[in-house]
């Protein structure tokens, strides 16, 4: 029990910044992406989906991380 009185329980900074940083660069990868395949719409919008569910991914551990 005094272990934990010790320690201050705190949300991981990562875990506040994963859904933003993922939301921007997810596209912004995906259109780079996509451009040199050759459709830049359509690599914009898997590289938006997939910043987004790996942001919520990491946001979901910072929870658990946090909640420990």
């Amino acid at each position: 029990m005094g272990r934990e009185t010790d320690r201050r329980r705190r949300f991981p900074r990562w875990g506040a910044w994963a859904l933003p940083v993922g939301a921007l660069w997810g596209p912004v990868v995906g259109l780079l992406v996509g451009a040199v395949l050759g459709n830049a719409a359509i690599g914009g919008a898997i590289g938006a989906g997939l910043g987004i569910g790996v942001g919520i991914a990491l946001l979901a551990a910072a929870f658990v991380i946090a909640t420990d």
